[in-house]
């Protein structure tokens, strides 16, 4: 069973004026090869156990060291505004003092990527609620982003 041209070009995707009739020319392909660089193998050793405990570590301190903080005043230093405040459009954070809540960076014992990981809970004198109670709410918030106060 012969193939056509047109199927063998298609499939080495040659253009059909490299193919000749009687045969098929492979100069096109060889040119290709010549860049591609010889496989070496390589073999890469790793000791998972020490990294991942080295990783547990590095979570058990930092988890240790947030919960050693929570609880604290903070004051907000940086100009920041946010605008999710029940009843106003924005509210601006600078200067104002706050309840450090939560760390949100480990979550299970696992790191996780949280950009803001500090919850800093502010309480709005100014703006009454229900009941004519200050409003609470919560911003998320970087360490660079507050000072502690106690």
């Amino acid at each position: 069973m012969t193939a056509s041209t047109a199927f063998f070009s298609s499939i080495l995707n040659i253009p059909t004026s490299k193919i000749s009739n009687s045969h098929l020319s492979f100069n096109h392909i060889q040119k290709k090869q010549s860049f591609f660089a010889p496989s070496i193998p390589i073999s890469i050793s790793c000791n998972s156990t020490a990294i991942s405990n080295s990783l547990t570590l590095d979570h058990d301190e930092e988890v240790k060291r947030a919960e050693s903080i929570l609880g604290s005043k903070v004051r907000v230093k940086v100009p920041l505004k946010v605008y999710h405040v029940p009843k106003v459009p924005e509210v601006d954070l600078t200067g104002r003092v706050g309840l450090l809540k939560q760390y949100v960076g480990v979550h299970k014992g696992k790191r996780i990527s949280a950009n803001l990981p500090y919850k800093v809970e502010f309480v709005a004198e100014e703006i009454s609620g229900r009941g004519g109670k200050p409003i609470k709410f919560l911003a998320h918030l970087r360490e660079d982003e507050f000072e502690f106060l106690d």
